[in-house]
């Protein structure tokens, strides 16, 4: 039993010095990047909470164990059962000493726990409104995200410390005689049964009965009967535990706002007619269970055992019978008008929780096939139409341009930028460190953490821009960075980037690279403000504990200026900083002033909104925050680009440090903003079942939508949402914006496209763009289908695929035109041996939407090595691209005056049509001669134009 203890006492010392050893880092850590105001903050409510919950279970057990001991009788039956004899002192003062140590640790360790509610603390004490009451009980949707989690936290430590008294209350009364503990033989007498033995002289034998040999002993009955205080004692503690079962009633009946047993998230019939009610009826029998063992601390009777099973008895009928029979007898029969009202409770709040109702939505009806003269009027859409997949670039950039193995390209990220003048849509990736990739025997300890420090500039192209063999036409490339004009990078130095390292060692005596120069590896040493001092002898050791070596110790390289990065991984880094916020999957590098930045997108989330239904663990979410993390420094910026967030509001309250005015963000930074890939996604799943306004139509899911299936995975999985530059039906300028098509479920046309809006004034807007209902558009699945089948991209495909290559097709892109929809996909081509892809075609889709009555729909399909040669050979005209991709004159001839292939094609179908008249006249056709005679005047028409 000592050593046990002092066990326990070893682990929970070694466990506090470790805390101790983290929140000195931490302190250090928040002192280097200027929010220590956050970390002190923090610290103060883990130790609020903790000294609370361990006072609230230590004074709670302590009690009662301690009256279990001094209520405890003070004689105990001598062995023979006829004499009484006080108890040992010594023994008593066991008990005391050890049930008291027991309390300790029990509180230490639901304090322990508790710690980590302290933002239910900070919350609860910085609440604010969030100006929508629930329909039920009529409370601000505040209650139910600050307060109510916080008092249901309150209700549970205290719940847990009087279980926790009354298990240990019952034990001291055992150990201390309150319960007599008894052990009586079995019966004696005639009654044995064949087979049991007797020594003699009537005195039974100790064994029961022998079986094939063996003695079987009887087994005695042993019982426990509580002495009167005891019975007292354990009422009072079961009578407070039923007053808090009584008082969860009421937290109970709130938490019908999120039930999941009606059609929708949130109380439905059966939960506002009968379970609310059946809380109120549990409510009165635990207040009436409590007052009878009140009562019962004066009359002392056994009854008390039974309060439990009558309490699950009284659960199993009022929450399980009576609400089951209600929804079978009563609802089931007329769902749709028993749950309207709590359907449309649903639709409004899921609406409201997701910023759906502030979707403006509007219908575009095909007036006019799409033409030259409408793709001539979208030239800047066409000029930013992308034909790099990130994946794909990606593979090519570490082709191309990671250089050496301890360079690496996470991904690419798409972003715009304005270049020579000219709006463009772009794509840049960080050229990172790779550690992993130094050979083995180069991993050393100096190598990866004091030599090997940083990444190194970046890989930016235009998302339509290709050299002549198919590869990157690049914007920003090499090392030391090689950039168009507006792109000059003159800090390219990544200290803080996607991948992170454990910890780098900075300002130290041994020569840091800096990058692979033409003449050999060039050398300098970081002159930035990142990391923390590792002189003072304190720091070392902190650290050499954190990361399990003494080489900060042992190593000569440390001086007194040297410094140690951690946390440079930058998610791990603004994590650290706002555990609160949820961080985007995807952040992103800008170049901005001649540096390097990371933008990140953070979100508000709970899963608390009364009646909106929950999507990726959450049921309300909020772009609410933009942070900024420069790559060199390592500094963070928390800018706050929604200040109208109820809980972005409660957290600025509690940590008014840490956050900064949107308005104060570098302008050039701001050109940057995007709107996110992590809450457009959410809102586009929620939207597709939430875009409909009337509760019988969401019932009966006769407008449901869902996202395609991507076509580049066999359906498999869902199209990605592609950022895009455009011009919006009924405005004047192209603009940058993420959008994502919807089919309606169980079908393969488009219904419509959701489009998130990222450039100012306008950000943060979404609009929904339905189709005609008269019209049939077709969807990505739809249109792979139809180039699939196409004889020429398939037989092109099949030749590629036999010479040692691998034909890679890249996204679907669905490129709205005006009133039309244009498909456009790249396809490349991956040598088995390189492993380099190239983009050797791009393939252009177009079909006229389908008008109820008519058969004739206009359709094309053309694969050609540009997107200006798939144009015209798809609309039989050149088309105005702005020279969007590399090796398209725009004149009908490529690059070195070489003939067209939208030129070769209308020679190939002329002469088609030539030998057709020709053949129709020999056979004395002369209506099928007119007609083949009027089709080759067109396509010389065409080609007149091509001159």
């Amino acid at each position: 039993m000592a050593i046990a203890g002092a066990a326990a006492a070893v682990a929970i010392l070694l466990g506090f010095a470790a805390r101790l050893l983290g929140l000195y880092i931490d302190w250090l850590w928040f002192g280097e990047v200027d929010y220590r105001s956050v970390f002190w903050t923090r610290l103060t409510w883990e130790v609020i909470a903790f000294a609370l919950v361990f006072l609230l279970f230590l004074v709670v057990t302590g009690l009662n164990v301690e009256l279990a001991r001094r209520l405890a009788p003070g004689y105990r039956a001598t062995a023979n059962g006829e004499l009484l004899e006080p108890r040992s002192d010594s023994f008593r003062r066991y008990v005391a000493l050890g049930s008291w140590g027991v309390c300790v640790l029990v509180a230490v360790f639901a304090a322990i726990a508790a710690a980590d509610r302290w933002q239910t603390i900070l919350l609860f004490l910085n609440r604010t409104s969030f100006g929508a009451v629930d329909p039920i009980f009529g409370r601000d949707a505040g209650f139910y995200i600050f307060a109510l989690p916080f008092w249901e936290a309150l209700h549970g430590w205290l719940m847990s410390a009087l279980i926790a008294s009354l298990v240990l209350a019952a034990i001291v009364h055992l150990l201390m005689g309150g319960v007599e503990y008894t052990a009586a033989p079995q019966a004696e007498g005639g009654g044995e049964k064949e087979g049991d033995t007797n020594d003699g002289g009537g005195i039974p034998s100790p064994f029961g009965r022998r079986v094939q040999g063996v003695e079987i002993p009887r087994i005695p009955k042993v019982s426990l009967r509580p002495g009167g205080r005891a019975i007292a004692h354990v009422s009072a503690i079961l009578a407070a535990i039923f007053i808090l079962v009584g008082v969860g009633q009421l937290f109970w009946g709130w938490n019908l706002l999120y039930s999941t047993a009606g059609v929708v998230y949130g109380a439905g019939n059966t939960d506002i007619n009968v379970r609310l009610l059946m809380a109120r009826v549990t409510l009165v029998v635990a207040f009436a269970l409590a007052g009878l063992l009140i009562w019962n601390v004066w009359r002392r009777r056994r009854w008390w055992l039974l309060a439990i099973p009558i309490w699950i008895a009284v659960l199993i009928v009022v929450r399980g019978i009576v609400p089951v029979a209600y929804q079978s007898l009563v609802v089931n029969p007329n769902q749709l008008s028993k749950e309207r009202e709590y359907i449309g409770y649903n639709m409004e709040a899921t609406r409201a929780a997701y910023d759906l109702d502030k979707i403006t939505a509007e219908s575009l009806a095909a007036e006019s096939p799409l033409t030259v003269e409408k793709l001539d009027r979208n030239a800047p859409t066409l000029r930013n139409i992308r034909l790099w997949d990130p994946t794909v670039l990606t593979t090519s950039y570490r082709q191309l341009q990671g250089l050496r193995p301890y360079y690496i390209f996470v991904d690419s990220d798409v972003d715009r930028y304005t270049i020579n003048g000219v709006y463009r849509q772009t794509m840049l990736a960080a050229r990172e460190l790779n550690i992993e990739g130094l050979p083995a025997a180069a991993q050393t300890w100096v190598n990866q953490h004091i030599t090997y420090t940083h990444g190194f500039g970046v890989a930016m192209s235009a998302v339509n821009q290709v050299t002549k063999d198919g590869s990157p036409d690049f914007l920003v490339q090499d090392v030391p960075p090689r950039s168009v004009k507006g792109l000059e990078i003159t800090e390219p130095r990544i200290y803080y980037g996607e991948r992170g390292t454990s910890y780098t060692l900075v300002k130290t005596d041994e020569d840091e690279f800096d990058y692979p120069g033409k003449s050999g590896d060039v050398f300098r040493e970081y002159d930035g403000t990142g990391g923390i001092s590792v002189a003072p002898l304190f720091n070392r050791l902190a650290f050499s504990a954190e990361f399990g070596t003494i080489k900060f110790f042992t190593t000569s390289s440390l001086n007194s200026e040297s410094r140690i990065i951690i946390r440079n991984n930058i998610t791990d880094r603004v994590r650290a900083a706002a555990p609160f916020l949820r961080l985007d999957s995807d952040p992103y590098m800008i170049i901005s002033d001649g540096r390097l930045w990371w933008m990140m997108d953070a979100y508000t989330v709970t899963s608390l909104y009364p009646y909106s239904t929950p999507e990726s663990g959450v049921n309300y979410i909020r772009n609410s925050v933009k942070v900024v993390v420069d790559a060199y420094n390592g500094e963070m910026k928390f800018y706050v680009v929604d200040d109208q967030d109820p809980l972005l509001r409660a957290y600025r309250n509690a940590f008014p440090d840490l956050f900064t005015d949107g308005s104060e963000m570098p302008d050039e930074l701001m050109a940057h903003v995007r709107y996110p890939e992590g809450i457009f996604r959410i809102q586009s799943n929620v939207y597709a079942t939430y875009h409909v306004e009337s509760p019988d139509v969401l019932y009966n899911k006769g407008d449901q939508w869902e996202i395609p299936g991507d076509p580049n995975q066999g359906g498999e999985g869902v199209m990605p949402a592609l950022y895009v530059i455009m011009r919006l039906p009924n405005e004047n300028n192209v603009e940058f914006l993420q959008m994502l098509p919807f089919v309606p479920n169980g079908r393969t046309n488009m219904i419509s496209w959701l489009g998130a809006r990222s450039d100012s004034p306008h950000y943060g807007e979404i609009v929904n763009i339905r189709f005609s209902e008269s019209t049939t558009v077709v969807g990505p699945a739809q249109v792979e289908g139809f180039i699939n089948q196409d004889p020429e991209i398939a037989a092109q495909r099949t030749l590629w695929d036999q010479q040692g290559s691998e034909v890679v097709m890249g996204s679907l892109l669905v490129v709205p035109i005006e009133d039309q929809l244009l498909y456009v996909q790249p396809l490349y081509l991956q040598s088995q041996q390189t492993q380099l892809p190239q983009l050797k075609r791009v393939i252009v889709f177009y079909r006229a939407p389908g008008v109820e009555g008519e058969n004739d729909v206009q359709q094309f399909v053309a694969m050609e090595p540009t997107l200006g040669e798939a144009l015209a050979a798809a609309f039989g005209q050149q088309v105005e691209d702005d020279g969007a991709t590399a090796g398209d004159g725009g004149d009908g001839t490529s690059d070195g005056g070489e003939i067209s292939a939208a030129v070769r094609r209308l020679i190939a179908r002329a002469n088609d049509e030539f030998e057709a008249a020709q053949a129709a006249l020999k056979d004395g056709d002369f209506a099928e001669y007119g007609r083949q005679v009027e089709a080759l005047q067109a396509t010389l028409q065409q080609l007149e134009k091509l001159r």
